[in-house]
Formats: structure tokens, sequence, C-alpha cells
């Protein structure tokens, strides 16, 4: 099977949906006291304003059959004068999704290193991410990309 990476178009948005789904899916289980059950989707609007933003990445997995089995989404946080960091630009990864069909077929990892090229082409200082601790599988893939623990990010859940 050949994969090719490729920056999306307006039509990828109703193809990804399946694979949003099954992030949702994913995220509502791991934390149904955070996480709604159904799936947030761009609207067509929204979509066409992240591909025709200089500053966002929207990048699609699609098979030598023209099936779509992943996508990334990514954008650049400009920090600037801010009260405790130098100047400098990251490349923020909002979400790597690989359909429950397509893991283990080294997707993930050719849509991360398409993320590294393209912080390089940025001249971004760094790539970062967020990923919930339930999750680790994405936080394995992640530790092997190379990506290093920066911030923990901690909670005290108050019941009641």
């Amino acid at each position: 099977m050949d994969i090719k990476i490729r920056n999306a178009e307006e039509a990828d948005r109703e193809r990804i949906r399946s694979l949003q789904e099954e992030i949702a899916e994913l995220h509502h289980k791991g934390r149904p006291d955070l996480f709604k059950a159904e799936a947030r989707c761009f609207t067509k609007e929204e979509f066409a304003n992240r591909l025709s933003d200089p500053n966002h990445t929207v990048l699609i997995a699609e098979t030598d059959t023209g099936e779509v089995a992943g996508y990334a989404f990514a954008w650049v946080i400009f920090y600037r004068n801010h009260s405790t960091y130098n100047d400098f630009d990251s490349f923020y990864i909002d979400d790597i999704c690989v359909s429950k069909d397509f893991r283990r077929n080294g997707i993930g990892k050719m849509l991360f290193e398409r993320c590294r090229q393209t912080a390089e082409e940025k001249n971004c200082k760094i790539m970062d991410l967020g990923v919930y601790a339930f999750n680790k599988e994405a936080v394995a893939f992640y530790k092997k990309c190379g990506m290093t623990e920066r911030i923990l990010r901690m909670e005290y859940r108050l019941e009641g």
C-alpha cells in the first residue's frame, strides 16, 4: 500500500468525518466527564478558513486507491513580548489521527514527519502538542517520534 501525504482540500472535510468520530469516541471513553460523545466536525467555513490561513497546516494521508487513512491539523503560534518566554514561534500539532483500519503502517510517523518539515520551513523553534494521559498509545507514539515532556499539566477533580 502506497501512502501519499498532501495538503487538504475543501472536499476532504467530509472525507475525514469518520476519523473525527473515532477520535471523539476515544476521548469520550477516556474522559466522559470532559468529552462529548459526538464528534466536533468543522463547518464548511471553518475548514475553508484553515485551508486559506498560511499559519495553519491541514494534511491528508491518502492511499493509492484514494482512501483517507489519516490527517493532521497544526498551526503556528507566535510568542512575542511574552512576560516569561523569549520571542519564538511554535508549530502546534492540534491533532494527528490515523484510522484504526490503517494503524501500525507508519502513516502517523509520515504525518508527523511532514509536520516537522513544515515547522522547519516556517522557521519554528519547537513543535508541541497536548495529549491526554489516558491515551497511552498516543503518548507512546509521540515519544517514539522523539517528543519529550516539557510541561506536565495536572488536575484535581472536584466531585459534587
